[in-house]
């Protein structure tokens, strides 16, 4: 069944691009945008290659045939990976399993402000420069704080956690880091250069 277009290799690749995007969009405020400038295109030259297999293997009578077969598992899997997307699951999985360690590491930042924290996994992140979150307004750090820079894929750390036991991120002194609100006293944020 696998061996019949559009046959295995391209089953592989297809399946890699997909856990690139689930990936990609596992981080703190991903960049949605992005993430489809990426999938569009390459999944134009994906289905352009599913459609000219399977034109081809209709023309000499070796399509697969019925509902669950091989041709049809590219389609499976986008839909999978839209509603994932759709739905954020990817950040929510992995922020999830991740969360308890994210906040041992933020405590342990908070208890000890001046210790420079070395970059290490944290739960499923890779996080590095670890400190309290300072106000912006009077540049003091905020006791019962951690910021949280995460780097991603690309070792990009533009994105990361905020902890704040008391008060709220100030977007509008920030100099360009966007905030969404996650749960409790956990928040996201994302370094927006046109901010």
């Amino acid at each position: 069944m696998i061996n019949k277009p559009p046959g295995l290799p391209f089953l592989i690749v297809f399946s890699a691009a997909a856990t690139f995007l689930l990936i990609w969009a596992s981080y703190p405020s991903w960049y949605g945008f992005e993430t489809f400038k990426f999938g569009i295109p390459i999944g134009f030259v994906l289905f352009l290659y599913w459609t000219i297999r399977i034109t081809w293997a209709d023309h000499k009578a070796k399509a697969p045939a019925g509902l669950l077969n091989s041709a049809l598992m590219p389609w499976y899997i986008a839909i999978a990976v839209g509603l994932a997307l759709i739905t954020n699951a990817p950040f929510w999985i992995r922020y999830t399993i991740s969360e308890p360690s994210l906040r041992a590491y933020a405590t342990a930042v908070d208890q000890n402000p001046g210790r420079k924290e070395p970059c290490q996994w944290v739960g499923l992140y890779y996080v590095c420069d670890g400190r309290r979150y300072d106000d912006l307004l009077t540049g003091e750090e905020i006791p019962g704080s951690a910021r949280l820079v995460v780097r991603d894929l690309f070792q990009q750390d533009d994105k990361g956690f905020v902890w704040l036991t008391s008060g709220e991120p100030n977007e509008n002194a920030d100099g360009g880091d966007r905030y969404t609100h996650l749960e409790g006293y956990w928040y996201s944020y994302l370094y927006d250069s046109s901010w």
